[in-house]
């Protein structure tokens, strides 16, 4: 009976150690993960323009998903491999309004933001895809704020985009060639009634 006992009390404590070490491995590959995390979290934390956010939180205007990660901080859920979302400012140019300016309504106003110094405006009809206008450089005036809008404005210098403007409306892009991006497309058309005693070449223009 002794024997039958010590047997069985050998077999139980070899068992217990066994799941030990195995518990003793989870533990260590746990600790990995976590230790990677943290390098990533740190990684995070070093770049002001990306954010760790819980999923199911409204992603904040001006910001982009970037990944799906697990944090511990956010809330798990069942049967999701992540709870949150890293998140980063998008840096492409976006128009925040338009319109037409100077007396005779033949210029272009444009307020946005992460407006680059050589960003650009192409100008499309609003039917077709071909590129009618391009202003560069002293073609466009443009004002970057390092805590407000930036603004651009032009005069438009042919009679096609003159005649479109009038009529039908014109649709306009900001580029940023540096980052290769560009905002979305926004149609803009020349008010009614515009005034026909001034031809925007007097002082009181609005000189792009």
């Amino acid at each position: 009976m002794n024997l039958t006992r010590g047997i069985i009390f050998l077999i139980c404590a070899i068992a217990f150690m066994s799941c030990q070490k195995e518990d003793d491995l989870f533990l260590e590959e746990t600790t990995n993960l976590e230790v990677t995390d943290n390098s990533f979290e740190n990684e995070v934390s070093s770049k002001s323009s990306v954010q760790t956010i819980c999923y199911g939180i409204p992603i904040p205007e001006g910001y982009i998903p970037v990944q799906y990660v697990y944090r511990n901080f956010c809330p798990y859920i069942q049967g999701m491999t992540f709870n949150a979302i890293v998140i980063k400012k998008d840096d492409s140019p976006r128009i925040i309004n338009a319109g037409a300016g100077c007396d005779d309504n033949y210029c272009i106003w444009i307020v946005g933001e992460n407006f680059e110094p050589d960003a650009y405006i192409d100008i499309r009809t609003t039917t077709g895809e071909t590129i009618i206008g391009t202003y560069r450089g002293a073609d466009r005036q443009i004002n970057i704020s390092p805590n407000g809008d930036d603004t651009m404005s032009i005069r438009l210098r042919t009679d096609l985009e003159r005649s479109e403007f009038a009529s039908r409306g014109l649709r306009i892009w900001v580029v940023n060639p540096e980052a290769r991006k560009w905002a979305d497309g926004r149609t803009v058309k020349r008010p009614g009634n515009p005034n026909p005693n001034d031809d925007c070449n007097g002082g009181d223009c609005i000189d792009p």
